[in-house]
């Protein structure tokens, strides 16, 4: 992800706009190909990350738009491996090494320049009492420091990857600085829809969806209107984004942004002619962790019902619509589980009250308690409701299974 120092923007008005690059221009294609080998030649030599830090600065001392290569070299790191490449825990070895010298200092004050005689014969101590190098024990006492980690692989294939990656880059970095998030998709197939929605929970995103016609409009608080983890609530948003870049109806996507440290309201606003391209392989969507051990602990319980995956949407009075994650069905009788992330007291007292009016009565709402972002604490109870830490309790659904299934 770019830091905010990496973000390059253009302000018009009311209106921001991300500053994107064309992929195919010359002096783009060359900033991603010279990165890429840099971090390919790095990964060969093991070198360490101040050597590639050194490298680069070098590269870049006298570049007008070293803004651009460095937020493609932030992301090139941002997918690579560092290991600390030292014989023995960096922290071990500097405590030996430290009394060592204290026990030696004052023979090495005679025999000359300070540091560097006992910095040597210190070394040299040490490497033979633990048979070492007395290279191994110069290199490994400070490995552990960032700028002396090795870099081991970048798992990045080609140039031509991190030009698109840099341009959704500076979306992203928009993003954590959003209120609100509006996005409208004209005519999504069922296949994307469902898609979908399963980023915005595998994100744990508040959120509100209404179907008008063949328009389905999607809501999204933005990391700014919380209260409490609005920086970790920003990541999963700007991650989510990616996963709107599949979707191959028309879209386009509205949010308000806080610029500046004035925090003035700027408004972004996206559609799919703007040639940004995903880097999420397209291979569906993914499960949240809650939901995998929720669907193997409820597996566990063998109660007769069957659970599967949610396929069809709720649709809440034409107000709002939900996706639910689960459908169980046991003969006869059927029952759906929402599993919600993040929220709100406003926006989830919203929701529920909608499910209350319009909702089928067999529907389950499952709260985790850990993911507030507000300053009120959950007020909700019913048989339809069920509150939760990390583990949705598959004991508690089942209770709510037999009083709510139809």
């Amino acid at each position: 992800m770019l830091t905010g120092d990496l973000i390059r923007a253009r302000v018009r008005g009311q209106e921001i706009e991300p500053s994107l690059i064309d992929t195919e221009k010359p002096s783009s294609r060359e900033a991603a190909q010279t990165l890429f080998d840099l971090l390919r030649g790095a990964v060969e030599q093991r070198q360490t990350r101040g050597q590639i830090q050194e490298t680069l600065d070098d590269m870049l001392a006298e570049r007008r738009d070293h803004k651009i290569w460095r937020g493609m070299a932030k992301l090139l790191f941002d997918r690579s491996e560092f290991e600390v490449e030292s014989p023995m825990n960096p922290v071990d070895l500097r405590a030996i090494v430290f009394e060592k010298a204290r026990q030696m200092g004052p023979l090495a004050l005679e025999a000359g320049p300070f540091e560097r005689v006992v910095a040597s014969d210190v070394h040299a101590a040490v490497a033979e009492e633990h048979s070492l190098t007395v290279e191994q024990v110069r290199l490994g006492l400070y490995a552990d420091l960032r700028q002396s980690q090795r870099i081991v692989s970048c798992k990045v294939d080609n140039a031509e990857w991190l030009g698109h990656r840099y341009n959704v880059a500076q979306v992203q970095a928009l993003l954590l600085r959003a209120t609100d998030v509006t996005v409208s998709l004209h005519a999504p197939t069922a296949h994307r829809m469902r898609q979908l929605f399963r980023y915005v929970k595998f994100h744990q995103l508040i959120h509100t969806a209404v179907r008008d016609g063949k328009v389905l409009t999607l809501r999204l608080d933005g990391p700014m209107s919380l209260f409490t983890q609005s920086s970790r609530y920003g990541m999963q948003l700007a991650n989510f984004f990616p996963g709107l870049l599949l979707q191959e109806c028309n879209w386009s996507l509205e949010a308000t942004v806080l610029w500046t440290k004035a925090q003035h309201r700027k408004r972004l606003s996206l559609t799919h002619e703007g040639g940004l391209q995903s880097h999420y392989l397209d291979r569906g969507a993914y499960r949240t962790r809650e939901q995998e051990w929720f669907a193997e602990r409820f597996e566990k319980l063998d109660s007769g019902w069957t659970l599967s995956e949610g396929k069809k949407p709720i649709n809440l009075g034409g107000r709002a619509v939900i996706f639910p994650d689960f459908t169980f069905s046991k003969g006869k009788k059927c029952a759906h589980l929402e599993i919600l992330g993040f929220w709100r007291h406003d926006s989830l007292a919203s929701k529920l009250d909608l499910v209350d009016q319009f909702g089928p009565g067999n529907l389950i709402i499952a709260i985790s308690r850990k993911l507030r972002g507000s300053k009120e604490v959950l007020e909700a109870s019913g048989a339809h409701v069920i509150d939760f830490a990390e583990i949705v309790p598959p004991k508690k659904v089942l209770a709510a299974l037999e009083s709510v299934a139809m």
